[in-house]
């Protein structure tokens, strides 16, 4: 049976490690993303909604890939990620594995 510190230390990793991936640093840069998809999970977080996000996010040297983020947003922010809406979206410059959406008022 595992010892309450090293389970500790664990569960501070991969915290960490998920909040330095998912935080905007100058390592990660600001961009534009169009929606072309998206669904909601079922998954409810106070007055947010948990939605499968499919966007199309352009690169800041030309081009543009696909990416698919799962996010929580706000009910009433929702129509802001229909089909064909524009958001901001962070990435990391080759790494484009996971990326980050700006959400309204949070």
């Amino acid at each position: 049976m595992p010892t309450v510190i090293p389970l500790l230390f664990f569960c501070f990793l991969v915290a960490g490690t998920a909040a330095v991936l998912f935080v905007p640093t100058s390592a990660m840069v600001r961009s534009r993303g169009v929606v072309v998809g998206l669904r909601c999970t079922g998954g409810v977080s106070d007055d947010c909604r948990e939605v499968e996000l499919d966007v199309i996010v352009s690169r800041i040297d030309g081009g543009q890939f696909a990416a698919r983020e799962i996010a929580l947003i706000p009910e009433s922010a929702l129509g802001d990620f229909a089909p064909g809406a524009i958001i901001d979206t962070y990435y990391r410059p080759g790494d484009e594995t996971a990326i980050a959406v700006r959400v309204p008022g949070r």
